[in-house]
């Protein structure tokens, strides 16, 4: 062989590159390319969307999303933020340890409902309980007192009585049928020494009212108090069918007033008893049976029926 066949021969293969390996992408779509023969080392090292498990609380996250999830993991161990010996309390359950168990958390005295306005560590609270035991007991002493006053007021101002009658459907039948014409209420007290009363009704009407109207009567019962109270029984009474819309502002009840006739005729109705009760005066005619089934007088198979008695000259003992 010539030297010039030499030279050329030896031109040609510098100018001869090897051909690359082929390249892929990875699985999780990161972005990243290489070879084939480094894709199981990138996909389980070094790719920033390969799945990771959290070791506090099990969840599978992106290893780029890891540190922010350890952010925010409810089991991620964290000390206490008041300082107390408690280190590894899991994020999650931080607040519930502040609030029940802390105990360098600040909380308020347990008679703070009372009155007492003193605030210190959980872990000192019972030497403020044990120092001040005159102070607790006068301020429970004086919520007895306030509760008395409310329940009294009740007594003189709210409605004397508010009547949930149940199975509505079934009480109606048996109004109907004629096996229970008449339901009656339990007895209610006007005021704290008040007069004694009860109220009946017919669901199915009474009377000529009967199939019609649903009747309303109200008598009053031997009490215990009825030596000091003005006799014949003389206050108006109002009887009211509550809508129960679950919209207060949107209801719409029914009303009925009786003034009672206080005449010499009418004794037997509202003068003091001699027998457990008198007997019953009211209206054959409150509500129509048709309106009954209308808006939302009866919810739930159950109706409610409010009783107000009114205090216009009533001697409040």
């Amino acid at each position: 062989m010539s030297l010039r066949s030499v030279e050329c021969q030896l031109r040609h293969m510098g100018t001869t590159r090897p051909t690359p390996p082929p390249s892929v992408e990875c699985p999780n779509e990161c972005g990243a390319k290489f070879e084939k023969r480094f894709l199981e080392g990138h996909v389980t090292e070094d790719c920033t969307k390969r799945m990771v498990q959290c070791e506090f609380c099990d969840t599978c996250v992106f290893y780029k999303d890891e540190i922010a999830h350890m952010n925010a993991c409810k089991r991620f161990p964290v000390p206490c933020p008041n300082g107390c010996k408690l280190t590894d309390i899991p994020r999650g359950e931080v607040k519930e340890h502040i609030e029940n168990d802390c105990p360098k958390a600040k909380i308020p005295c347990p008679f703070s409902v009372m009155g007492c306005d003193y605030k210190c560590e959980r872990q000192r609270m019972q030497k403020h309980i044990s120092d001040e035991p005159t102070e607790h007991l006068s301020l429970v002493d004086s919520l007895s007192v306030c509760v008395q006053k409310v329940h009294d007021l009740e007594k003189l101002y709210g409605s004397q009585l508010v009547w949930k009658i149940d199975k509505y459907s079934e009480r109606f039948q048996e109004a109907k049928t004629g096996k229970k014409i008449t339901i009656f209420s339990p007895p209610f007290l006007t005021s704290r020494h008040g007069y004694k009363m009860a109220v009946s009704l017919c669901l199915n009407g009474d009377g000529k009212a009967k199939g019609h109207f649903v009747s309303v009567f109200i008598c009053i019962c031997r009490g215990e108090y009825d030596a000091l109270l003005p006799w014949p029984f003389s206050h108006r009474c109002t009887f009211t069918l509550i809508d129960q819309c679950q919209d207060p502002s949107a209801r719409r009840n029914i009303s009925y007033t009786i003034k009672p006739n206080a005449c010499k005729d009418n004794k037997p109705f509202l003068g003091r008893p001699v027998g457990e009760r008198n007997a019953s005066f009211g209206t054959q005619k409150s509500v129509p049976l048709n309106v009954m089934k209308t808006l939302d007088y009866i919810r739930d198979d159950t109706m409610f029926l409010k009783v107000h008695v009114d205090y216009d000259n009533m001697i409040l003992l």
